[in-house]
């Protein structure tokens, strides 16, 4: 027999030199999270078309006392938020890892049935208007998850503290920040839509503040409002 013709085979490859854009950088964090959400299921040999079609949030789900939650967002925040003529415009925008305990069940119905839980958070922000380039650190932060049997959609509610720091502080024009560590305090309203038993995504209206309680100099503070975008996973 003869030899068969042989295909060749392309080796060429486009190459991008230039630096991923931030939509790409967010790409990237919120395909690594719907890979996490994928995780519960495939351990447990789960249908997967099956289970998108099925009642996402059961009595015995992922509200449990003693449930783990991982989430990935992503805000952006414009300060000041209040009319104020002697404070300057600083814009950043966050990007948030969240883990966090179930501390208890849904308890008794009604509106306000739902369950505690408290998370560790770590953040890294760019500025995008104003002085400096980044505000970098973590909080605790408390949760109130109002969770309606057999319902896709989790309203939430929390606040945190804890502390950052910055390169803001160098530039000695600016009165809003005025140390190289500075506390931070956030309050948030979210909604969560589940896409999966395991899997969320979910929206979040944001405050926060950020001063040094008056341990440096300068210490106007920043009070900025914004919004943010994630993608949660539970087991």
């Amino acid at each position: 027999m003869g030899n068969l013709p042989r295909h060749p085979v392309s080796t060429h490859r486009s190459i991008h030199s230039s630096r991923p854009s931030r939509g790409r950088k967010l790409g990237a964090l919120l395909g690594a999270a719907l890979l996490l959400c994928g995780l519960p299921m495939a351990r447990a040999g789960t249908d997967v078309s099956k289970t998108i079609t099925e009642t996402a949030v059961e009595p015995s789900g992922p509200f449990q006392q003693g449930g783990h939650e991982f989430d990935l967002s992503a805000s952006f925040l414009h300060s000041p938020i209040f009319v104020s003529k002697n404070s300057p415009t600083f814009n950043y925008a966050r990007q948030d890892l969240s883990f966090g305990w179930m501390l208890s069940s849904p308890g008794a119905p009604g509106f306000f049935r739902g369950n505690w839980e408290v998370l560790l958070n770590v953040f890294g922000s760019e500025v995008t208007k104003g002085a400096g380039n980044f505000l970098a650190g973590g909080r605790l932060l408390c949760r109130y998850n109002f969770v309606q049997p057999d319902s896709r959609w989790v309203p939430f509610i929390q606040i945190g503290a804890g502390g950052l720091g910055d390169d803001v502080y160098r530039d000695r024009t600016q009165r809003l920040v005025g140390s190289g560590f500075e506390f931070t305090l956030v309050g948030n309203i979210g909604l969560r839509y589940f896409i999966t038993p395991h899997c969320a995504i979910f929206g979040m209206a944001d405050f926060e503040h950020i001063s040094n309680a008056n341990t440096a100099s300068r210490n106007r503070g920043v009070n900025a409002g914004g919004g943010s975008l994630g993608i949660a996973t539970f087991f």
